[in-house]
């Protein structure tokens, strides 16, 4: 699905080669892509780099998701940084506020490198507090509908209707048998950003707000209230357990034809394609006249405050990040905007959709206390489904996130 550098293609990059005194020795950190460690796609990427800029060595260390951020943290804390990383998104704020990373600003200024290269959301995630703190590298939205075919066509339902409040709440009426095993709507709620990413783009495509531009807590509002409350009644056509469901425990039944209706990120194309399902999707979900407003995954690429390397630093995001580069060295989907088009047509279904739903998506809340901020919406969700007031649930958790400031 993506092509494998061809080393003649590097040397005519538009990247002026610089020649050094000796190697300088440029330390790259990324999440973990594969079982082995490094991808086939990383591995091209440091060839082609290093073949375009003579006397840069570039030195790959991958570290599985769920220790990425620690191993990051202890190695600022112990000044052993790399030069370089990828960093989630949710992680900038708190990076950018310790002082770890450096501001980008007056580079990219001097490079050319525009907000409008990449998607509107992705650029955002890298701004926090008036200044550019990284630049985009890969994204993804959740969420976007996907649907079995065959079971909304037997239950008559038209598809085009789930991308509305009051279409998928009837979808999910009609495509629910419970005492049969058959459910209209994936919901899940159980200790994990997936379900934070959903919950809020039901919110934003609603006008509410998680957090305000203030930072305080925009839970209360009314439209992030009536969100919550919209959720909460598609529990009846949902799989029992939403407590401790996750999203991959909705494709499995999405995939064994139990579940109608799921909701995820474009990353989920590649499993359907190999699948025998029916399927396709629509672009979120929001009220009858409004725009469904995703909520942005993905990475954007750092540079460390410390590092002594700073201009090869700068040449390697720029090289990853620009239009023939990105789409061949990502596992998501690139962030550069014309990459993401090429990419989305040759490897994705409805790549106009997709185009469409990137453009519109929102990053989730800029702060550097986002983990905390994270885990109080789950809690929010659960008490959510769980049956609570949707309006106390709410000023319960705008309580928890507004006593982190």
């Amino acid at each position: 699905m993506k092509k494998t550098f061809l080393l003649a293609t590097a040397m005519a990059l538009v990247l002026p080669a610089a020649a050094y005194a000796e190697d300088i020795v440029l330390k790259f950190w990324d999440n973990q892509q594969t079982e082995s460690g490094l991808s086939q796609y990383q591995e091209e990427a440091v060839k082609s780099f290093e073949a375009a800029n003579p006397g840069i060595k570039v030195e790959v260390t991958t570290i599985p998701y769920p220790e990425y951020q620690q191993r990051l943290l202890t190695a600022v804390q112990g000044g052993n940084a790399p030069d370089v990383s990828t960093v989630d998104q949710i992680w900038v704020a708190a990076f950018a506020a310790a002082g770890a990373i450096e501001p980008l600003d007056d580079l990219a200024k001097g490079a050319g490198v525009t907000a409008d290269t990449f998607f509107p959301g992705a650029w955002a995630s890298a701004n926090y507090d008036g200044k550019l703190w990284g630049i985009p590298f890969n994204v993804d939205v959740w969420q976007f509908s996907f649907y079995n075919d065959d079971l909304l066509k037997a239950a008559g339902v038209d598809p085009a209707s789930i991308a509305t409040f009051e279409g998928l709440k009837a979808a999910g009426e009609k495509l629910t048998d419970a005492a049969n095993g058959k459910f209209g709507i994936g919901l899940f709620a159980h200790k994990g950003e997936d379900t934070v990413v959903v919950m809020d783009s039901f919110i934003f495509s609603n006008g509410g707000k998680v957090l305000n531009d203030d930072g305080s807590c925009g839970l209360t509002s009314d439209a992030s209230v009536g969100a919550l409350a919209y959720l909460a009644s598609l529990a009846p056509y949902a799989p029992a357990g939403m407590a401790n469901a996750s999203s991959g425990d909705m494709r499995e039944l999405f995939l064994n034809g139990s579940l109608a209706i799921e909701f995820w990120p474009a990353l989920e194309q590649p499993t359907l394609q190999k699948s025998k399902i029916n399927w396709d999707f629509v672009n979120g979900t929001a009220p009858e006249g409004k725009t469904p407003i995703g909520t942005y995954g993905g990475w954007n690429l750092v540079m460390y405050a410390n590092s002594p390397n700073k201009e090869a630093a700068w040449k390697f995001i720029q090289f990853l990040t620009q239009e023939d580069v990105n789409g061949k060295v990502v596992d998501l989907i690139p962030a550069n905007v014309k990459a993401a088009n090429a990419f989305l047509k040759e490897n994705r279904k409805g790549p106009e959709r997709i185009m469409e739903q990137l453009n519109n998506a929102a990053p989730r809340p800029l702060s550097p206390r986002y983990l905390e901020v994270s885990d109080i919406q789950v809690t929010l969700a659960q008490d959510v489904f769980a049956g609570m007031d949707p309006k106390e649930a709410a000023a319960k958790a705008c309580a928890a996130i507004d006593a982190l400031n």
